[in-house]
């Protein structure tokens, strides 16, 4: 008996009801095609779900570019504290970033249990005591290198080598936008340069290009480049901006109809129609004035400071990043689905990172 091939709808939804069953499903949601099936059982929803309602919606996440480690702050081990001082010996070579394997080590500080869960968490970060019930720690995951390009690139995209979508690409890629006028993919990265790899962290690879992360600085006097005309450019309007668009877009697709199968034009024209769509809808979005005081109290901002001078010290620093979680959640509640923070940048200027 010959089994029949399986068709593509067939393999995605089959192949574990992953991303590729999440973006099935959202597509065919889009065009009104999801049915019950065969069995007159469970109707497959447009928000992707497959046989119960998705919790998360959202996501932001926070890269801190040399964070304090993790057996400091919520990985308890009470092995270090009972070995520390004695000759560390991990049987086997390790790859050290400096200096060679000193002597174990036990907690910087001292841990105590929290919540329903008796969860260890280090006194540096107690206040999480109050949630952390409502929070998932993922202890068992593992790298297999110190090089920290090779590092923030598993940390962004699941790889530790170049050429893979960020997290955000797959998600804006599987999931599309729920907003018609912002981006579902943002980065704000850390206004005094890129962290290791750059753009790369938030690079759509092989995705079509359109799935690659919006970049925008939160208080800078231009928070997303290229967006509105230079003001040096008196002739320019926004009437002679649409045209222009306009004029680009009909070119491109003049050139992308002699060259079939290269998607790069095709991201290129739906990058000029977001961002026409983004001049209305990002300043407001990206405007803190709005918020209650009690709110930018929370976030560290009821100092009355707007934006960030270019020779930035500490407490400028710790506000620039108070900024983008407060405008991280404000894309978020107006329909972008992915939002990556970026602080710490270790591109030459070790000194600027959180370690």
């Amino acid at each position: 008996e010959v089994a029949s091939l399986m068709n593509r709808r067939d393999f995605l939804w089959q192949s574990g009801g992953g991303l590729g069953g999440l973006a099935l499903a959202s597509l065919l949601g889009a065009d009104g095609l999801l049915a019950a099936d065969a069995t007159g059982g469970l109707k497959l929803r447009p928000d992707g779900g497959l046989h119960h309602a998705p919790k998360a919606k959202r996501v932001v996440q926070l890269f801190m570019a040399g964070g304090a480690s993790h057996v400091d702050l919520f990985d308890f081990k009470p092995e270090l504290v009972k070995r520390h001082g004695q000759p560390s010996n991990f049987g086997e070579h390790v790859e050290t970033f400096q200096d060679g394997l000193g002597p174990w080590l036990k907690p910087i500080w001292k841990f105590r249990p929290h919540g329903q869960t008796g969860k260890m968490l280090g006194e540096v970060v107690a206040p999480l005591g109050e949630v952390v019930d409502d929070i998932a720690f993922i202890h068992n995951m593992v790298g297999k290198t110190a090089v920290h390009s090779q590092g923030t690139l598993l940390q962004a995209t699941g790889f530790n080598r170049p050429g893979f979508p960020s997290m955000g690409s797959w998600v804006a890629y599987g999931l599309g936008r729920m907003s018609d006028n912002l981006p579902a993919f943002v980065a704000l990265p850390d206004h005094r340069g890129l962290a290791s790899n750059g753009t790369k962290n938030w690079d759509a690879a092989f995705l079509p290009s359109q799935y690659q992360g919006t970049a925008i600085y939160p208080g800078a006097k231009r928070p997303i480049a290229d967006l509105f005309p230079d003001e040096r450019v008196a002739f320019a309007s926004r009437e002679g901006d649409n045209a222009g668009i306009s004029l680009l877009n009909r070119l491109n697709q003049n050139h992308a109809a002699t060259r079939p199968g290269d998607e790069r034009l095709e991201g290129r024209i739906k990058s000029y129609e977001l961002a026409a769509r983004m001049q209305i809808a990002a300043p407001e979005a990206l405007d803190l004035s709005s918020e209650p005081p009690e709110v930018l109290k929370l976030y560290g901002l009821d100092h009355g400071r707007t934006s960030f001078d270019k020779e930035i010290n500490a407490i400028e620093e710790i506000d620039a990043f108070s900024r983008k979680c407060l405008t991280a959640r404000r894309l978020l509640e107006r329909g972008v689905r992915f939002v990556q923070v970026w602080s710490g940048n270790d591109n030459g200027f070790p000194r600027r990172n959180w370690d």
